[in-house]
């Protein structure tokens, strides 16, 4: 009875199992479904652009060359050279929700340059292969790149700077103002509400992705997230003062 019943709530195949990480053409853009209903109904959507070839195929397997007709054959041989050395592109633009190799276990980069070094760690892993096959067609010895293979036995991590990316420079003056702006506070906490802090102080502000209300921060303009909310806080605080002491024996009869 239980299977029958848990049968019976799944969706109908093919589908992506929940918790599935991975691409699935035109998910980014569609809602309202559950996952496996709707990665159900996209298996089958002609409006859903998608590649013939996986990103990772073996070629050597998936394709023999028995039955590969000739717009196959002109398709594999675009794509890679030698089956080894495939073809990738650097340039990959911000927004892109395709799958790129090895690019799950970096982090703390823009996503280009991250995109960019894991490119270059694939095709290293690609390389890499020591088989018998590789060897003779590509002329790789087993000691494939005995720098990247000595600096990882020493446990010293790898030189990362090869891989930024041309576009991005580091802007020194920007990082000096962000760390003027940023500046570590009293880990305290304060003895009032933070509306009611006096002028000046450092622990008057909201912290950065703070999406609640800010008394006059919508009149804030031309100034990032901290001073425009420090500018509206103190404004705040001045006329409930004002406001305070002109009132402070009670409304006039």
């Amino acid at each position: 009875m239980i299977m029958g019943s848990i049968k019976m709530i799944l969706p109908p195949q093919p589908h992506y199992l929940s918790g599935y990480t991975g691409f699935v053409p035109g998910y980014k853009s569609s809602c309202g479904q559950s996952y496996g209903k709707l990665t159900h109904d996209l298996f089958f959507d002609k409006t859903v652009q998608r590649s013939n070839v996986p990103v990772l195929s073996d070629l050597t397997q998936v394709y023999d060359d028995t039955v590969c007709t000739l717009e196959e054959e002109e398709s594999i041989n675009k794509r890679c050279e030698d089956n080894l050395r495939c073809k990738f592109t650097t340039d990959i633009m911000p927004g892109y929700a395709g799958y790129v190799p090895q690019y799950i276990f970096l982090c703390g980069n823009k996503f280009p340059a991250d995109a960019t070094r894991a490119i270059n760690n694939f095709v290293k892993i690609l390389k890499a292969c020591s088989c018998p096959e590789c060897v003779q067609k590509l002329g790789l010895s087993v000691k494939i790149d005995e720098k990247m293979l000595d600096v990882q036995a020493a446990g010293v991590p790898q030189n990362v700077s090869e891989y930024t990316h041309p576009l991005f420079k580091k802007d020194l003056e920007a990082e000096k103002v962000f760390k003027q702006q940023y500046k570590q506070t009293s880990p305290s906490p304060p003895s009032k509400k933070t509306y009611f802090l006096e002028n000046g102080n450092p622990q008057k502000t909201c912290m950065a992705g703070y999406a609640g209300h800010v008394p006059g921060l919508l009149f804030e303009f031309g100034q990032s997230n901290t001073p425009a909310t420090i500018d509206a806080l103190n404004k705040f605080t001045d006329r409930y003062v004002k406001h305070k002491f002109q009132y402070i024996d009670g409304p006039l009869v």
